[in-house]
C-alpha cells in the first residue's frame, strides 16, 4: 500500500512538470511476458564501486512503476563479457574498448517475447571527461536499463531542449545552459510518459512469464530445453547483426541478429558525441 502511494505522488509531481502524459515511446512492442499480475524481474549488477549510486538510483527509478517489481542482486559473473541469464536482466560495467559507444541494452526475444536481457556501460569512455561526471553515468545506465524493460527514446535529437527523461538523447544531461544554448531539465531519470507507457507495455496478460527468480546457472534436467545463446552480445556492430534503425545523426543505433528458431536478439547502441561505429 505505501508503494502504491509513493508511485501515485511521484507521478503526480512528474505530470504537474511535464504536462499531460501521452506514452507512445514502445520499442516495438518488445516485452517480457507476463501473467496479468505486476511483473517482478531480477536485475543482477556486475558492477564496479564507481556505478553504485547511478546503477543503483536507476532500479530504484524504475521500481517506481506500477506495472514492475524489480529485485536487485550484485552478481559474480564477468564484468567483461556480459553473459545474459535466461530470465533476468545482468548490468555490467568493464573496459570494453574505444569503440564509440557509451552504453548497450541488448535484448533476447523467444517467440516475440523477451526472455533475457543485458546493459553494459563502457568505461572506455566514461573513466574520462565528460563522460565520467554523475549526470552521464545516471543518463546512460538510467537509459540503457529503460531498453531492457522494452522501452524506446521519447526523443532521438542531441542539441534540443530536453525533455526530462533518460529515455532522451542529449549533449548536456544535466540540462541548464551549455555553450550559450539552454538545454531545459535534467535528463537524469524517467520522467511520467516512462511510466505511462509501462503500462501500456504491461498491463495485459500473457498467460505466462518470461521472468525467472532464480538461475541453475546452466545445470539442465532431462528434458529440459538449452538456455538461449548468448550470441548477439558482443562489444562491436559485426557481432550485433545487421542494422535496422539509425538515429537523428545517421548513425545506426538499433541492430538485429537472427539466431533461428523463433529466437533473436536485438541491440540498442548509445554513441559518444561526434562517435559512430567507424570512429570510436
Amino acid at each position: 500500500m505505501r508503494k502504491m502511494f509513493v508511485r501515485a505522488a511521484l507521478l503526480s509531481c512528474a505530470a504537474l512538470v511535464t504536462g499531460p502524459a501521452i506514452a507512445n515511446h514502445s520499442w516495438g512492442g518488445y516485452h517480457w511476458a507476463g501473467d496479468g499480475s505486476n511483473l517482478t524481474l531480477k536485475v543482477n549488477t556486475a558492477i564496479t564501486s564507481q556505478w553504485n549510486t547511478s546503477v543503483s538510483d536507476s532500479i530504484s527509478d524504475w521500481n517506481q512503476s506500477t506495472e514492475l517489481v524489480l529485485n536487485s542482486a550484485s552478481s559474480s559473473a564477468s564484468a567483461k563479457r556480459c553473459s545474459p541469464i535466461s530470465g533476468q536482466i545482468l548490468v555490467c560495467n568493464a573496459s570494453y574498448g574505444q569503440r564509440g559507444w557509451l552504453g548497450i541494452a541488448s535484448i533476447w526475444l523467444t517467440n516475440g517475447h523477451i526472455s533475457q536481457a543485458t546493459t553494459k556501460l563502457n568505461d572506455s569512455y566514461h573513466n574520462y571527461a565528460p563522460y565520467n561526471s554523475p549526470a552521464w553515468r545516471a543518463l546512460v545506465a538510467c537509459q540503457e536499463i529503460g531498453h531492457d524493460f522494452g522501452l524506446d527514446h521519447q526523443d532521438e535529437t542531441f542539441d534540443n531542449v530536453n525533455l526530462g527523461t533518460c529515455m532522451d538523447y542529449t549533449n548536456a544531461p544535466d540540462g541548464g545552459l551549455v555553450g550559450g544554448f539552454n538545454y531545459g531539465p535534467s535528463n537524469r531519470h524517467p520522467n511520467t510518459h516512462d511510466y505511462d507507457e509501462l503500462k501500456a507495455i504491461y498491463n495485459h496478460d500473457d498467460g505466462f512469464t518470461t521472468a525467472k527468480s532464480a538461475t541453475n546457472f546452466g545445470i539442465r534436467q532431462v528434458g529440459q530445453a538449452p538456455p538461449q545463446s548468448a550470441a548477439g552480445s558482443g562489444d562491436s556492430p559485426a557481432e550485433w547483426g545487421r542494422a535496422i534503425h539509425n538515429d537523428s545523426q545517421g548513425r545506426p543505433d538499433v541492430f538485429l541478429k537472427d539466431l533461428g528458431a523463433g529466437k533473436k536478439v536485438i541491440t540498442h547502441v548509445f554513441w559518444a558525441i561526434g562517435k559512430g561505429p567507424n570512429n570510436g
